[in-house]
């Protein structure tokens, strides 16, 4: 079923900070961490989550990152190496991996106690939240990074998904990267997430019942009418159903699980593939271009069937109108688009110049 060779999978250099949280560092990096004062500690505080009876989801309530970091200045960036008070006590380093100081769910939170007056469900918001940085040079991006900067983040997604599975209370990991302030990004440094769920959550779980029910993604990377860049592994497309304007998916031709049981060669199309998809979409639109790229990967219990796969969602219609989600959208969950995945699929695939 897969072709990973758990021997070749990168393991970190972990470090406890004085805070309890871990850090772990893929590839090189420069000598012992050196704790700053201010990192002995921070406020703990819980999440909990209580369940939406009209929209039957579990919404998650975390009152403390009200408090988070909010658009600091590149010299007090927090994802910088040795910034004051910041996340990174090293001069230098390939990609690093900590807990989420501000976290929405933690490992072994308390019970919650009961909303007073409603028989609402309430429950532990159990589970984690990483921060994966992908470069020391705050200026990078994924369409920037080397080629084997890229093999190493697929490779670590496959690390931290297999690491959080092992922790008995998760049922899905799902890697992350917000792009952009238009994305919601407050700290600029190049980074992702990856949130472990103790539950399905819904988006997900209507994935996997489709995947259950015999939806094939490989069969997507023949369109070659919604192709516009292949490897020998995956294929970039514009998917025929797409609900964001010039959306994309990196889909693989051969079903694998999680990014873990990728071959040496399909990690190197999968790395080639996210630089092409992200360059593309900067050369389209003239600008740095805003986008949400999940990472999934196959839940609990669904390993015969969910395949692992990337999704991008891009927050422009045109170099300068951004793509709202409007009341029709948010309120109904009917999508709305202005442009036909057709056209989408052929205008990013005749992008000159793209490595």
């Amino acid at each position: 079923m897969t072709e990973g060779d758990p021997k070749h999978m990168p393991r970190p250099a972990t470090f406890t900070r004085p805070d309890g949280r871990l850090l772990h560092f893929y590839g090189p990096f420069s000598g012992e961490p050196v704790w700053p004062p201010e990192s002995t500690g921070h406020e703990v505080a819980f999440s909990h989550r209580r369940w939406h009876p009209v929209r039957r989801e579990w919404v998650i309530y975390s009152a403390h990152r009200q408090t988070r970091t909010y658009k600091p200045s590149a010299d007090t960036c927090p994802f910088c190496p040795m910034t004051p008070d910041g996340e990174i006590p090293v001069k230098d380093f390939s990609i690093a991996v900590f807990d989420n100081r501000f976290s929405s769910f933690q490992k072994n939170p308390p019970k919650p106690l009961p909303i007073p007056g409603l028989d609402l469900p309430v429950e532990k918001a159990a589970g984690n939240c990483e921060v994966i940085i992908y470069s020391a040079d705050h200026r990078a991006s994924m369409a920037t990074l080397p080629q084997e900067r890229r093999e190493l983040l697929v490779q670590v997604w496959g690390d931290r998904v297999r690491a959080l599975m092992e922790m008995p209370s998760v049922q899905a990991v799902m890697p992350f990267e917000n792009r952009g302030e238009e994305a919601g990004v407050t700290l600029h440094h190049p980074h992702g997430q990856i949130y472990a769920f103790s539950y399905l959550p819904p988006i997900i779980e209507t994935m996997a019942q489709s995947f259950r029910e015999g939806c094939d993604l490989s069969k997507l990377a023949e369109l070659k009418q919604y192709t516009i860049d292949e490897t020998a592994g995956a294929a970039a497309l514009v998917p025929p159903f797409a609900r964001f304007p010039y959306e994309v998916w990196i889909v693989p031709r051969r079903f694998r699980a999680r990014p873990a049981d990728l071959n040496a060669g399909e990690v190197s199309d999968w790395a080639r593939l996210l630089a092409s998809v992200a360059n593309r979409y900067d050369r389209f639109f003239g600008r740095m271009c805003p986008y949400v790229m999940i990472v999934y990967a196959a839940p609990r219990g669904m390993e015969e069937f969910f395949p692992f796969h990337i999704q991008f969602y891009p927050l422009l219609r045109a170099p300068q109108k951004l793509k709202f989600i409007a009341g029709c959208e948010l309120g109904a969950g009917s999508f709305l688009v202005d442009i036909l995945p057709e056209t989408a699929a052929q205008s990013l695939r005749n992008i000159e110049g793209v490595p």
